[in-house]
């Protein structure tokens, strides 16, 4: 007996219909991997299906994508619309926070205007004060939901959550319209408390903010700076908050001594509402020690090891976090009505 594929009619692509044809491609894009980049060889039609796609959401882990996105957004003689970026981008990651070319994520900012994701934690040269918050019309422009940034790109006047004035008011000039509809943030405090004066009474001004994390690089005074700012944001919670997140960054391969007790001085006992993170690493090593570690499972959540793993995760991880404070409450009123 012959092969069973000798008598049966070949299978052809094309004779699907177009709208099959091209989700069958739009989702082998979703992928975001080698195989997906090299979709775009395939034809001008399916190229022009899988674009918006593949810059759907975009993750800039260190300089060299950072630096061939810009090219090829800057570029002259490119084969997208100027307004391609601004119509398709709208998750954008700039997940190396040593990142010395700001100029180059202002430029990169421009294009992608339309975004509702935003990450940007990168150190700020001081040559690059004209591109700080506040100094940049760059800013002005962006309304994301989500927005991960490092308060060190603000200047001096824009320290604050005024999105908007008062009415009758004159200090347009320092408002910041980048907090207008933001319901996920996170502050990723870098220097000491004194070198970055916040104002967190104007907190309460964001209605819409649902989700809140306090994070901070590694270092004992980076992380003193990051609970000295969680304590002073408290009092200022707006009524909406579901969960502030005290984050505690993995230590370059190695844990803080302390970092059990960080954990247990910046979670729940400072507020209901407050949940301490540690890296997965971390948390993982805490419980392969058995009942020795179990404590962390009800002290802490977990998140990426690795920047470069924030794109990946960030959904998981207030799931996460949200979870943790929800079973808390669910406690707290258990508790309640066995003692009543």
């Amino acid at each position: 007996m012959g092969p069973l594929t000798d008598n049966l009619p070949r299978f052809r692509f094309r004779d699907l219909p177009d709208d099959l044809i091209r989700t069958v491609f739009e989702a082998s894009a979703n992928n975001r991997d080698e195989f997906s980049w090299s979709l775009v060889r395939v034809s001008k039609t399916v190229r022009s299906w899988v674009e918006p796609v593949l810059y759907r959401n975009i993750s800039l882990d260190h300089m060299k994508p950072l630096h061939l996105l810009h090219d090829t957004i800057t570029s002259y003689s490119s084969s997208k619309p100027s307004s391609f970026y601004s119509a398709h981008v709208r998750r954008l990651y700039f997940g190396d926070p040593w990142v010395m070319q700001l100029r180059k994520v202002i430029n990169i900012l421009l294009a992608c205007s339309n975004v509702t994701r935003l990450s940007a934690t990168m150190l700020v040269p001081g040559a690059a004060d004209d591109c700080l918050v506040g100094n940049h019309k760059v800013w002005e422009a962006l309304r994301p939901t989500w927005l991960t940034i490092n308060p060190c790109l603000f200047s001096p006047t824009h320290r604050h959550f005024r999105f908007t004035a008062a009415r009758g008011s004159d200090i347009t000039q320092t408002c910041n319209p980048i907090f207008t509809n933001v319901t996920h943030l996170e502050l990723y405090f870098i220097r000491p408390s004194g070198d970055i004066a916040w104002s967190w009474s104007t907190l309460s001004l964001l209605s819409t903010l649902t989700h809140l994390c306090i994070a901070t690089i590694s270092g004992h005074r980076a992380l003193d700076c990051a609970s000295w700012n969680l304590r002073a944001a408290l009092p200022w919670f707006p009524p909406a908050l579901v969960v502030c997140v005290f984050a505690i960054p993995r230590m370059n391969s190695h844990f803080p001594p302390n970092e059990k007790q960080l954990v247990l001085n910046n979670g729940w006992r400072v507020d209901p509402r407050i949940v301490a993170a540690v890296s997965r690493e971390y948390y993982m090593s805490e419980l392969e020690k058995g009942p020795e570690g179990a404590w962390i499972e009800d002290e802490a959540i977990y998140r990426w090891n690795e920047h470069k793993d924030r794109a990946d995760d960030d959904d998981a991880f207030w799931e996460r976090a949200v979870a943790m404070v929800q079973r808390r409450r669910e406690a707290i009123a258990t508790s309640t009505q066995a003692g009543g």
